[in-house]
């Protein structure tokens, strides 16, 4: 269970029993079984209860149906069963048999290691990123910084995304909101105040949160060599693409680049299986 995860069914018992209170009491007097067991809240455990879309030999899966891969696995086989399963981390498993759990890995782990391995590669990284196709240039979502928290955490959910940019009457970038940030649960007195800090407004979150998400940007003509040393010095998740009205265009985010390499390098065939 994730931070986002829990921040998704608290906001789905405050829908479902009322926007109050009592809402949060009902969510706080369930077990976790108790959650998973109700078909509409459960199905918010993003990393549970799902099998693999594409089963094989490598990425294995155990009795509670948890997607994973054994320790003589690929780093292919890793990153498939990461991107097909739409998984931000793979828990490394002893064999297909126990599922004694060895290591977790993440996308951030996982690109560290190719921007090490392919870092000097210059020749290969000169073009421009929406060349490439790397990220999301189209449909950009943004919220208006007088957005309901509320609003913004469904706005999450739907689209599946962890993270959005938060923008001025003008649509120019302010900050970058993140899902996992817990400031208006850590502020609160008790349920109903939970309740009261969902209503409020992003302006008043951004103020009043305890830590700020990072904001790194760059702009969409931006080389993937340039993506890869800022990745290399301070480690972002995602990446605001601006225009040279500081208005965002694009998003590029850890998962966006692991799917170029594995797109655009020529990688075996893998397969998975049950454990």
């Amino acid at each position: 269970m994730t931070i986002t995860d829990f921040v998704d069914i608290l906001l789905h018992y405050h829908d479902k029993h009322g926007r109050t209170g009592a809402a949060i009491e009902v969510l706080a007097s369930r077990s976790i079984a108790q959650v998973l067991m109700d078909t509409t809240a459960g199905r918010h455990f993003k990393h549970a209860s799902e099998a693999p879309e594409q089963p094989g030999p490598k990425a294995v899966v155990d009795s509670e149906r948890l997607v994973s891969v054994d320790a003589n696995a690929s780093l292919y086989d890793a990153c498939h069963a990461m991107r097909v399963n739409k998984r931000r981390f793979l828990p490394i498993v002893t064999s297909p048999q126990d599922c004694g759990i060895l290591a977790v890995v993440t996308h951030v782990e996982i690109l560290e290691y190719f921007v090490a391995t392919f870092r000097e590669e210059r020749r290969l990284f000169d073009q421009p990123i929406c060349e490439l196709g790397i990220g999301t240039f189209n449909e950009v979502v943004t919220v208006d910084i007088a957005t309901p928290l509320r609003d913004v955490l469904k706005l999450l959910c739907t689209y599946d995304i962890s993270s959005v940019p938060v923008v001025d009457k003008t649509g120019r970038i302010l900050a970058l909101y993140n899902r996992a940030d817990i400031t208006f649960l850590a502020t609160a007195a008790d349920a109903d105040s939970v309740v009261v800090n969902l209503g409020s407004s992003m302006e008043d979150v951004i103020q009043q949160r305890r830590s700020d998400e990072p904001l790194y940007t760059c702009s969409k003509n931006a080389t993937l060599q340039f993506v890869f040393e800022l990745f290399a010095d301070v480690k972002f998740r995602r990446l605001i693409c601006l225009d040279d009205n500081r208005k965002p265009v694009g998003v590029v985010s850890i998962r966006d680049l692991l799917s170029y390499f594995l797109d655009g390098l020529d990688w075996p065939d893998t397969s998975t299986s049950a454990c």
